[in-house]
């Protein structure tokens, strides 16, 4: 396995090394280790989708009229885009200072 770095398909692979010893510690590092007597490698590559790159970009906006009272449900909307899109959704309602939209 190689400690560089390179693009196969819709993936990157990142090379690198975990050296383990006895007293229980860890460390990696990118490229072949040198190691104690008490030491152990592991080569490594972790495979990572070239999308978790991606940041999508969501807009939306809710227009209500002044004499309406809007209830928005964050719950069940925030677990609606989470189930939508799979990722994790920080949803607020902030009110909004002067004449609106």
């Amino acid at each position: 396995m190689s400690s560089s770095t390179y693009r196969t398909g819709d993936d990157l692979i990142f090379g690198f090394w975990l050296i383990f010893d006895k007293l229980g510690d860890v460390r990696m590092t990118r490229r072949p280790p040198s190691l104690a007597r008490d030491e152990r490698a592991v080569s490594m590559d972790a495979r990572l989708p070239l999308a978790l790159w991606d940041t999508p970009t969501l807009r939306a906006q809710l227009v209500v009229n002044a004499d309406a009272a809007p209830t928005v449900n964050l719950e069940i909307a925030t677990e609606a885009l989470k189930s939508a899109l799979g990722v994790d959704i920080d949803l607020q309602v902030k009110a909004q200072d002067g004449d609106g939209a």
